[in-house]
């Protein structure tokens, strides 16, 4: 007999590599939990008996929806100026760092928002959401030597900017409920 497949696991297990990613696009991170439940709803009732091979589809109607409410706000920022309404515009940090580590988090949440975005989204979807080449190549519709440019670029520049942080800080890859940029020794050897 075959099991059910378990959308609340699936959600645990995805959704902060998924937020994480929805930042990189929106302002707050409520807008970015807002987009992750989107996605999962879109992506349940696309494949209802659930199929882990269609992962990338989600991140996929993550970048979707995202996209779609950043040009929606954009839109509405855009007629609130114009009557001349002052708005201030909210941004949080793209990490919620252990304590521990808010240093850290900070200094690489400076570094990773001077990235390009489409070298900061490649970084995240690789990183924290464990996509291959292929399938960002796929997803942002772009040649796979598009993406993996833009990641080694991506992680040459990082490691430029934070060449100075402790050994320490960088030596350990935290799991994405930790969110600091796993950058290492380890991961510039494993650069394309």
């Amino acid at each position: 007999m075959e099991t059910a497949f378990d959308w609340k696991r699936t959600f645990e297990q995805l959704s902060p590599q998924l937020v994480l990613y929805a930042r990189q696009l929106v302002d707050s991170r409520a807008d970015a939990e807002d987009v992750v439940q989107q996605a999962f709803v879109r992506w349940w009732r696309r494949f209802p008996d659930g199929d882990s091979s269609h992962i990338p589809l989600l991140y996929a109607a993550v970048r979707t929806i995202a996209l779609d409410q950043r040009r929606s706000d954009q839109r509405r920022v855009n007629r609130e100026s114009k009557s001349e309404i002052a708005v201030a515009g909210e941004h949080a940090p793209a990490f919620d760092p252990l304590p521990e580590q808010k240093e850290a988090a900070d200094i690489v949440e400076k570094a990773l928002q001077t990235l390009p975005e489409e070298q900061r989204e490649v970084v995240t979807l690789k990183l924290w959401g464990d996509l291959t080449f292929n399938e960002i190549a796929a997803m942002t519709k772009e040649s796979i030597n598009t993406v993996s440019g833009r990641y080694r670029y991506a992680l040459q520049a990082l490691h430029k900017k934070l060449s100075h942080l402790r050994a320490d800080l960088l030596g350990a890859v935290p799991s994405p409920s930790s969110n600091i940029l796993p950058f290492s020794q380890t991961t510039a050897e494993a650069m394309p």
